[in-house]
């Protein structure tokens, strides 16, 4: 089946049509109507509860451990004996999780889940003191925490009157006498067990604390009922694919089913969703590692038939970059996916030299909507590649101009969101939220975005980055992506800083290939030759070393301001 806009409309709605099984209709919630899959999951608990029927099957790979379902719930219903016994942790408190991607963390996860508490996944990258922030934020009766995270707050425990349980990763841990460690934990919930709350759609589920720039960050409220939808919406793009493919694809290279390589943090909705809940869904394999090393990916990738990986552009062009990649057999890989980041020139062309006939992605959404906004991978991402795809059929989406009215068909605005997947709000910030939300539940986004006459979605800046140059609006996005076209460019950040004379001007940081040679004239040149005369930074720098990035892999534009401006 050829892809067009019309054809893509038509399948949607074929797809979500009254008594199909991605039916989608009214769903009222807290006196609000709308849009949502009437036969997703109504809570997280039920997602957990139906996973326990993989049984023996393969659930996680993690460095030398492999969890089956049945071991990874054996774990977590022992934990969760536990927390509710001994630790008193009743429905609706909340338990923070402090660690890097881990089996703990996941045993974790669900053990929390399983007895109503609201799970807090912490950024496990973050200082100190924004562990301690989100810790105090979000008033958690509990931390699991790796041996890392508890050095960071140690000094302040005390202060912040909170039990914790500790995974340690090394043999000399000494812990104060009020921690408990995780294994003896478990062990000691063995024989004991939980009773299982009673559970609405409507309930707290998760608060995912945002990776803003600026300032702390805030606690994203999601309930039981976003992660089902969002969950739902995942497998509905995966239906509306294999109809223009003329059906799923076949694994190959020697793979039997799903397995997906997890290289994001858990502590984003992305990980979450992707790397967690869907494998957990549909019966599939996740492989792990503590750290990343292109390296052993590539032998994962061949010891465990792995076959897809999602992750930022970085962490894919040093895999697809690895010096030994033709000495392993990665025939089995069929999904591939940048996301996070522009992507840098010659990463689709790598990505087609390494992979065969490879199913890649894009998307768009956001913590406080549970990933869920606009979507696509194979046979529509290879229609409009440069898009970030097709609008979910569970979210509205318009585009705001600067006076608060909505655009032209076509034209640039603010994106605005409303869901069954929005956030409710976040957590005790009525400032944020009445900021954030209208009266009627649209939710301002920040980002500048359009519509193409085909009804894919393209993300052309940030209202927050824009550059006023001289009365011009300038988006740095598209200049950063411009820079990308050369191919000697690996990193580029685009901002503003102030002029007297034009109001702002613009500063290029760029980050070269290695042994490129590229110098700052040659790219100004080459710059010139793509866009408006404007729009060309009056200031580029090139770096000496990467650009910083934020904790979820993104450049952090921020720092890099800051320490231009601070020269």
């Amino acid at each position: 089946m050829s892809v067009n806009g019309a054809a893509v409309s038509a399948k949607k709605a074929e797809l979500t049509a009254s008594g199909a099984f991605f039916e989608v209709g009214p769903i009222e919630v807290e006196g609000r109507e709308y849009q949502g899959y009437k036969h997703a999951p109504a809570t997280a608990l039920e997602v957990l509860n139906n996973a326990r029927n993989h049984g023996a099957l393969d659930f996680l790979v993690y460095e030398d451990s492999r969890y089956t379902y049945t071991r990874l719930f054996a774990e977590a219903d022992a934990l969760a004996a536990q927390l509710q016994g001994d630790y008193e942790i009743e429905k609706g408190d909340r338990v923070a999780i402090a660690m890097r991607n881990n089996a703990e963390w996941m045993i974790t996860y669900c053990a929390a889940t399983l007895i109503g508490a609201i799970v807090v996944p912490i950024n496990s990258w973050g200082k100190r003191e924004e562990l301690e922030y989100a810790i105090s934020d979000c008033k958690a009766s509990l931390l699991v925490c790796d041996e890392a995270r508890f050095h960071l707050i140690e000094a302040d425990y005390a202060a912040l009157n909170i039990s914790a349980i500790v995974v340690p990763t090394s043999a000399d841990f000494q812990r104060p006498s009020e921690v408990a460690l995780f294994d003896d934990v478990v062990s000691a919930g063995e024989d004991q067990s939980y009773t299982a709350p009673n559970i609405s759609p409507d309930d707290g589920a998760i608060i995912l604390y945002t990776s803003g720039s600026t300032g702390f960050p805030k606690g994203v409220l999601h309930r039981h009922r976003s992660i089902g939808q969002a969950l739902m919406n995942m497998m509905f793009l995966g239906l509306l694919v294999a109809e223009f493919e003329g059906g799923p694809r076949e694994y190959r290279g020697g793979a039997e089913r799903e397995t997906p390589m997890l290289t994001v943090p858990l502590f984003h909705a992305t990980g979450l969703l992707g790397g967690f809940y869907l494998p957990m869904m549909l019966g599939q394999k996740v492989v792990m590692m503590y750290k990343w090393d292109s390296s052993q990916a590539l032998a994962l990738i061949e010891q465990e038939r792995v076959t897809g990986v999602s992750t930022v552009p970085a962490i894919l062009q040093d895999l697809l970059n690895n010096p030994d990649f033709e000495r392993y057999d990665t025939s089995s890989l069929m999904r591939i996916s940048a996301a996070g980041a522009a992507t840098p020139a010659g990463l689709p062309e790598l990505i087609d030299a390494r992979i065969e006939d490879p199913s890649r992605s894009a998307g768009y959404g956001m913590t406080e909507t549970m990933a869920v906004g606009a979507t696509m991978s194979g046979a529509l991402f290879d229609f409009r590649p440069d898009s970030a795809g097709v609008i979910s059929p569970i979210m509205e989406m318009r585009f705001v101009a600067a006076n608060g009215e909505e655009t032209a068909s076509g034209e640039p605005g603010e994106i605005q969101m409303r869901g069954i997947c929005c956030t409710q709000g976040y957590w005790e910030k009525p400032d944020a939220n009445a900021d954030t939300f209208s009266k009627d539940g649209w939710m301002s986004t920040g980002d500048v975005g359009k519509l193409d006459e085909e009804g894919f979605l393209y993300i052309t800046g940030r209202i927050k980055e824009i550059v006023i140059r001289g009365g011009e609006n300038i988006f740095p996005g598209e200049i950063e992506q411009a820079a990308y076209e050369l191919s000697s460019v690996r990193e580029v950040v685009v901002f503003g800083e102030p002029d007297e004379a034009m109001g702002e001007e613009m500063v290029m940081v760029a980050f070269p290939e290695p042994d490129s040679g590229l110098e700052e004239a040659t790219l100004r040149d080459f710059l010139k030759g793509r866009l408006a005369g404007y729009k060309v930074p009056r200031t580029i720098v090139l770096s000496d070393s990467a650009l910083p990035r934020n904790a979820s892999e993104k450049l952090h534009k921020l720092k890099v301001k800051e320490a231009y401006l601070g020269n």
